[in-house]
């Protein structure tokens, strides 16, 4: 563990910052495994439309994203009620809901990439929407 202790405030303030995105990361990992065996099964198995199947997938994956990051990337500033936070990350994450299916749907639909990588770069796009606002407003201290 790096010693923080002698560093000026703004850094430390950025070290902390970096190492809750680090775990927030790892977590979206997982909640990207789940949106992405979502969105094939759905797509490929039951043979669902894309634009249907994507938001079912992401919707999926919130749910394990908010239990992992409530038991681990902010599990010190869990404070109140659990359906407070929930919530509040509910309407958050369906924007990055939003952004990550519009991406997927402009890259997959008029550009031919296919739709688990359009998938993904819209997963991306959106996990920092997700961060930046659950950092602030859900798990704010």
């Amino acid at each position: 563990m790096i010693s923080v202790e002698s560093w000026p405030q703004p850094a430390v303030r950025v070290w902390f910052l970096a190492q809750r995105f680090r775990k927030f990361a790892i977590v979206g990992v997982f909640g990207l495994l789940v949106n992405q065996a979502g969105l094939a099964s759905l797509h490929d198995v039951m043979g669902m439309a894309v634009a249907i199947a994507s938001p079912i997938a992401i919707f999926l994956s919130m749910i394990v994203t908010f239990s992992l990051n409530e038991q681990w990337t902010w599990h010190d500033r869990g404070t109140g009620p659990l359906m407070s936070r929930a919530m509040t990350y509910i309407p958050i994450n369906l924007g990055g809901l939003l952004i990550n299916w519009s991406i997927l749907f402009y890259l997959n639909d008029r550009h031919g990439v296919h739709y688990l990588l359009a998938n993904l770069i819209g997963a991306g796009v959106a996990a920092v929407w997700n961060f930046l606002l659950n950092n602030a407003i859900t798990w704010r201290r």
